[in-house]
């Protein structure tokens, strides 16, 4: 009998959030199999332009069937588990999971479970506009008595800015940087004990050695938790 490939499908939004995603699967096979070891991964990439006009007029059935698309080829090209590393778009995660024929992970259910593991009772959110206010995660970590911090009105707009302005290009600048490391800052003054990273491309930018606040970086902990199942896959 002939042993199954382990595979790993990703359905990249930006290519910055999909780029990380996959650099911390390598990454992290590399500790636990070996140097140069890690399972197959394949990508599928809709263009971003189709996500965001379906995003931006609360199309979330037209966006769960263009991502679902995604993972049908995905899956079709042998991957076994599919992951979405983008956080607005998991407002159409319960519709994209049932039109999926393989498993597919929750970046807001992964979030919510290092908060409740953690034990934190007040986490900062940071991401773009849409997830900050929406009730993505304000929703799911109230269910488990997690209250949310958000960033004033006028700093949600500036970061709303600087997220689709320079760190989806990968082009982050100084100030932009000094920007988000002063907003965690306000944001640990203002009572949060963490600060969960709900856009992709904020990891880039703000590693946790460099947060005043302990980070859960939505990206890394889905890729990480991707590897840990498709590794105890048999």
């Amino acid at each position: 009998m002939v042993k199954r490939s382990k595979h790993i499908g990703i359905v990249g939004v930006t290519a910055e959030g999909a780029s990380l995603c996959y650099r911390t699967i390598v990454a992290e096979s590399d500790k636990i199999l070996g140097p140069n070891q890690h399972p197959e991964i394949s990508l599928n990439n809709p263009n971003f332009a189709d996500i965001l006009k379906l995003q931006n007029n609360g199309d979330w059935n037209g966006l769960a069937k263009l991502l679902s698309g995604s993972i049908k080829k995905l899956a079709a090209n042998g991957a076994q588990i599919a992951v979405i590393p983008a956080n607005s778009v998991h407002y159409a995660f319960e519709k994209i999971k049932r039109l999926s024929s393989i498993r597919v992970l929750s970046i807001v259910d992964l979030a919510v479970t290092e908060c409740r593991k953690k034990d934190y009772k007040k986490t900062a959110v940071l991401g773009v506009g849409l997830t900050m206010s929406g009730g993505l995660y304000e929703k799911p970590l109230k269910l488990v008595g997690v209250k949310i911090i958000l960033p004033s009105s006028s700093d949600q707009k500036r970061l709303n800015r600087v997220i689709y302005g320079e760190l989806v290009r990968g082009k982050p600048t100084p100030k932009s940087f000094k920007f988000i490391k002063d907003l965690i800052k306000k944001l640990k003054k203002a009572g949060a004990e963490a600060v969960i990273l709900a856009c992709t491309e904020l990891g880039i930018v703000i590693p946790e050695n460099l947060s005043t606040l302990p980070v859960i970086d939505t990206t890394r902990l889905l890729a990480r938790k991707a590897l840990a199942l498709i590794l105890a896959e048999t």
